[in-house]
């Protein structure tokens, strides 16, 4: 998208047309947003087919995305956490044999497969690492993108699909959602909410954000964005209003 976003106000993008992202780009998206506790899934349901319309949510990390939706509660929203889904999957029977099968049970810890232990194995300078890089990819990409799918069709009868996904843009996918919203929030805000919230530091919050598009990136590539330095109340209140235009614009 090469337009500037709105702040709680403007015109919808035209229709979008599908695109599909080489194999190669998924694979290192996918294993990247996981083993940053970051989920991306691949290419959604074109938007000019989707009904409800699928909304992605951007901001930066601590921005307070999900809170802001989880405060709206007069609008029949599906909220679909691309993290959530994919830290599920890898709790399924047949996915975590599939990974122990291929690189044994050092990666377990508690019966259960570590995301560190395994990133160890698959991330790295060397060919062994690639190799692994591209086998774990074989594994997790159909049952990810299927899963994302499965919940997008079952949310028909909602107004709007929200789709929070930390690496929704980086992972090339957000031409396929009908819109996407910024959410601005200051950089001390969101610094105090990691701190308390993950124990990270403000160095911890830097490093992990190097890894994603920059802010102003984010932001330029949205088409609408909530201020989200003041209170939760008007921050929802901004967000209503712009997820009304969508949803009767769709």
């Amino acid at each position: 998208m090469n337009h500037l976003p709105e702040v709680a106000s403007g015109a919808l993008t035209a229709p979008l047309t599908q695109s599909f992202l080489l194999a190669s780009a998924i694979s290192t998206q996918i294993l990247t947003s996981l083993f940053l506790g970051l989920f991306s899934i691949g290419h959604l349901p074109p938007a000019k087919n989707s009904s409800p319309p699928v909304v992605g949510i951007v901001g930066g990390i601590g921005s307070g995305k999900s809170s802001v939706v989880r405060s709206i509660t007069d609008i029949p929203l599906t909220v679909i956490d691309a993290d959530r889904a994919g830290h599920k999957l890898l709790k399924d029977p047949k996915i975590k044999n599939a990974l122990v099968d291929e690189f044994g049970e050092s990666i377990l810890t508690n019966l259960e497969i570590d995301r560190a232990l395994l990133a160890d194995r698959v991330f790295g300078p060397d060919e062994a690492h690639s190799q692994s890089l591209a086998v774990l990819n074989q594994i997790l990409h159909p049952v990810i993108r299927k899963e994302i799918h499965r919940q997008i069709r079952n949310a028909r009868h909602s107004a709007a699909v929200i789709l929070d996904a930390a690496l929704l843009l980086e992972g090339g996918w957000a031409d396929d959602c009908d819109a996407i919203i910024f959410i601005d929030t200051p950089l001390s805000l969101r610094q105090q909410r990691v701190r308390v919230n993950r124990g990270w530091s403000a160095e911890e919050l830097s490093r992990r954000e190097a890894r994603q598009w920059n802010l102003e990136k984010k932001r330029n590539a949205a088409d609408f964005v909530v201020e989200n330095s003041s209170t939760p109340a008007k921050s929802a209140e901004e967000m209503k209003k712009i997820l009304g235009r969508i949803i009767h614009s769709s």
